[in-house]
């Protein structure tokens, strides 16, 4: 690692790696996935802070290409706050809207 970078891990024994899910170690540097080591009971050999989450699954965040968010204008029945609040509960990590 360069001096001065950042760090961390995540460990779970179901890490979704392309068509498998297995135990793995994911590494992130300056906020960016850095590597993925496939036993999530590797010990790392830099001093990092890792969250080991059990069982949870680690996937990439989703993607919802057609969401009606209808703002302006109708927000009584669905504007950006509600919308992304409800995708972030459900793994979505981004949501294009589609104005009606």
């Amino acid at each position: 690692m360069e001096p001065g970078s950042t760090i961390s891990a995540i460990s779970s024994q179901r890490v979704l790696c392309g068509n498998d899910i297995r135990p793995a170690l994911i590494l992130i540097r300056e906020g960016k996935i850095h590597k993925i080591l496939p036993d999530a009971g590797l010990n790392t050999d830099a001093a990092c802070e890792v969250l080991d989450v059990g069982n949870k699954v680690v996937m990439p965040g989703i993607v919802d290409c057609h969401v009606h968010v209808n703002e302006p204008g109708r927000t009584s029945w669905e504007g950006y706050w509600t919308a992304t609040r409800a995708a972030a509960a459900g793994g979505v990590t981004t949501i294009v809207d589609m104005p009606l």
